[in-house]
């Protein structure tokens, strides 16, 4: 209906996403340079110029120091992600959908009295909880495994050798 009532909206609004792939494409092609420059930038110039926009950022947002500290909390946490090799991706996933989680653990704890069990009600439940944990897990227990395990490859390798002389 709204190709046949409003046909000056419809076709304005098309018009407008060829127009805008046409000044975004242009914009590209002008400041491909300019960030290939700022690519040449070592990256110690850089990293203390990137933490003081995200630090104006964060504290503009509502001017709060309480937000700049969550920055650098989040920013703590996204540095020990990467380094015990989980994604960041969920990390970003958690800070966007948080509020959401938020609100239906209280309602799951209003709904239980306060009890946890009712993630373990349900066998369906329980798995999910259980391979959650699972999963959350699994980057540091193959971290531990990769610090204190003896490498693979050395024990493949001399199995072979003695295969060899046997």
């Amino acid at each position: 209906m709204l190709f046949v009532d409003q046909k000056d909206f419809v076709w304005g609004l098309i018009a407008s996403m060829y127009v805008g792939n046409i000044v975004a494409v242009a914009l590209v092609l002008l400041t491909v340079p300019v960030f290939a420059a700022l690519m040449r930038i070592p990256f110690v110039i850089i990293a203390p110029l990137i933490v003081i926009i995200c630090v104006v950022g964060a504290y503009s947002v509502s001017n709060s120091y309480l937000d700049v500290v969550m920055m650098l909390g989040f920013g703590v946490v996204g540095y020990l992600f990467k380094k015990l090799f989980y994604p960041l991706a969920p990390l970003v996933l958690a800070i966007v959908i948080g509020d959401k989680a938020e609100d239906a653990f209280r309602q799951s704890m209003l709904m239980s009295k306060g009890s946890l069990g009712i993630f373990f009600a349900n066998k369906l439940v329980t798995c999910l909880v259980v391979t959650g944990i699972a999963l959350l897990l699994l980057p540091l227990v193959l971290q531990l495994a990769r610090l204190f395990g003896k490498p693979a490859s050395s024990a493949t390798e001399a199995t072979s050798e003695e295969k060899v002389i046997i």
